[in-house]
Order: structure tokens, then C-alpha cells, then sequence
């Protein structure tokens, strides 16, 4: 790596190449970055959730009367902007729609974080979301 890129790193490659699920929204809930590994696990593309509100880029499943990932989320979301604080959730059902419109089946464990700017005021929120499907389907 010459110098140069030692000395201005590229923060965006960096992060979306992260081995873990993440995505950044504002404090409005607006996406605004989502790494590699997010994005395979969800079956997203970047250009199709970049731009919207997390909860309409991962609506609940509307063939299920008892998701409540959004709602989840959304308080989540909420305490940490309100609190500053890091806010780590329970594993949570979130079922993800797949590129044929049909929601599959997922189980989280998600965490959303604050991130500050330089005069401390939240700027962004990063969500993580562990997919643990495999290991609540061996649980059960």
C-alpha cells in the first residue's frame, strides 16, 4: 500500500468490507452505509436501501400478525439517540423479504451504537444485526 493510503485510509471501503453485519443510519433512521456482509445476509443491494428509512428498507412481514421487528427497532433506534447510549437488544424474529417478495423466516441479535462528531453531538447510529437463524433453528 503506498503511503499515501496509509495516511487518508478510505473509511467507507473499510467499512462496508467489515466481516460483520452493520449498517449506519442518522439519527432520522435514513441509511446511509450498510457493509458487504449486511447486505448478503439480507439479500439487499446497497443502491436499493442507501437513502430510505430502515423500516421501510426491512418492513415486518405483513403475512405475520406478531412482527414486531420495526417496532423493535425503531425504540432501539430511539433510546440510543435520546441516551447516547449503546442499546444491545434480545434476539429478535425478523423476517426478511428475499428477491422474490417473499419474507423468510430470521432471527437477530441485534445492537445499535452511537456514533459523534467532533463536538459531541450524535450524528449517526450504527446498527449491528448478528443473523443467528441457524442457531435458533437447531434450538428448536
Amino acid at each position: 500500500m503506498p503511503s499515501s493510503d496509509a495516511r487518508n485510509p478510505d473509511f467507507q471501503k473499510i467499512f462496508e468490507s467489515l466481516p460483520s453485519q452493520y449498517i449506519i443510519v442518522t439519527p432520522d433512521r435514513t441509511i446511509v452505509a450498510a457493509t458487504d456482509s449486511f447486505l448478503a445476509s439480507t439479500g439487499k443491494s446497497r443502491e436499493g436501501i442507501v437513502g430510505k428509512d430502515i423500516l421501510d428498507a426491512f418492513p415486518d412481514n405483513p403475512d405475520n400478525p406478531d412482527a414486531k421487528g420495526t417496532e423493535i427497532l425503531r425504540s432501539s433506534i430511539e433510546r440510543v439517540v435520546e441516551t447516547g447510549k449503546i442499546d444491545i437488544l434480545p434476539p429478535v424474529r425478523y423476517d426478511i423479504e428475499n428477491s422474490d417478495g417473499v419474507f423468510e423466516p430470521r432471527w437477530f441479535q441485534p445492537l445499535n451504537a452511537p456514533a459523534f462528531d467532533g463536538e459531541g453531538k450524535l450524528v449517526y447510529v450504527l446498527h449491528g444485526a448478528e443473523d443467528i437463524t441457524a442457531q435458533m433453528i437447531s434450538k428448536s
